[in-house]
């Protein structure tokens, strides 16, 4: 089920106040990220831990080998753009599209290797008065994407389970 908010599709994963079960076969995973401690390793490591799975640390790449004997989540990269929506009469910017994109390859031992990608969108008014609340502003929004980015990642990986 895909609900519309303002300007963007939200993924929604709770009906009536019942959230849709998806069964996790996934105990542990090893990731590996081009940024081990940026914003958003640590979303999707906080998703996992929420959702009980054991993250296995792998701090020389050596378990992101299609040879590993556990499922890997190698993050390949994530980029985030601006676009403008509408202007003000002075023709300054004022309204925002924020666009988070990542990529990632999920290994499953003796499988195969999985593309993910994840595109989440967000919109924003940039008010011209009050610069340390759109910078606030922002920052919220940004985190509130890196959740939502997480929790569709991990959304993703227990579909791709569900199978095996």
């Amino acid at each position: 089920m895909i609900i519309v908010e303002s300007c963007s599709y939200r993924l929604c994963t709770d009906i009536g106040g019942k959230k849709l079960e998806i069964i996790n076969n996934i105990s542990s995973i090893s990731l590996c990220s081009y940024d081990p401690f940026g914003p958003i390793t640590r979303a999707i490591m906080t998703e996992m831990h929420i959702n009980q799975i054991d993250v296995v640390d792998d701090l020389n790449n050596n378990l992101c080998a299609r040879e590993a004997q556990i499922p890997c989540l190698h993050i390949i990269g994530a980029s985030e753009k601006y676009v403008t929506t509408f202007v003000f009469q002075n023709g300054k910017e004022a309204g925002y599209q924020l666009i988070l994109h990542i990529q990632t390859n999920l290994f499953i031992p003796n499988k195969n290797c999985y593309p993910i990608n994840i595109r989440v969108y967000r919109s924003f008014i940039r008010n011209p008065g009050r610069t340390l609340f759109n910078d606030t502003q922002e920052n919220d929004i940004r985190k509130d994407m890196y959740r939502d980015a997480a929790q569709q990642l991990i959304h993703q990986l227990l579909l791709r389970f569900e199978d095996f």
